[in-house]
């Protein structure tokens, strides 16, 4: 798509915090003429492979599309430089006990994590389910 509309983004590097950084600049003046003629065609001739079942010429035109450059690669770096930990949410519960609402939070810690998951579901674990999972996990474990 770069080809039809270079102008419409750009990507500006720098540096911030002492490390690579990069800001995609958007010129939104474009969207509604080149951007949006650039989108058109590209989505055209995709629907055009689509539906003839053009094996070859949908080979060329995914591969043309898939290229990573230098400045590709470039960000991708960057990225996974600054790439934050997964972020783990801590919900407190509710429960009910003798016809109350009883509130309970736990310690914020991975401890604090599993008990309000184990509480939250308790009595709702399904073994055949439990079962499948450890058959397949080997299957999709990553490190």
């Amino acid at each position: 798509m770069r080809e039809h509309a270079p102008d419409v983004v750009k990507f500006e590097f720098s540096e911030k915090d002492g490390s690579p950084y990069f800001t995609v600049k958007v010129d939104r003046s474009k969207l509604r003429t080149e951007a949006h003629k650039a989108m058109s065609d590209f989505l055209s001739k995709l629907h055009i492979l689509k539906s003839l079942g053009d094996f070859e010429a949908a080979t060329t035109f995914f591969e043309h599309y898939s290229e990573v450059d230098a400045e590709m690669l470039k960000i991708r770096d960057i990225v996974k430089a600054r790439r934050l930990p997964r972020r783990l949410e801590l919900q407190p519960n509710l429960f009910m006990k003798d016809g109350k609402v009883e509130y309970k939070e736990y310690d914020s810690s991975f401890e604090g994590i599993i008990q309000s998951y184990c509480e939250r579901f308790e009595g709702e674990f399904q073994k055949d389910v439990y079962d499948e999972w450890v058959r397949d996990a080997e299957k999709y474990r990553y490190v």
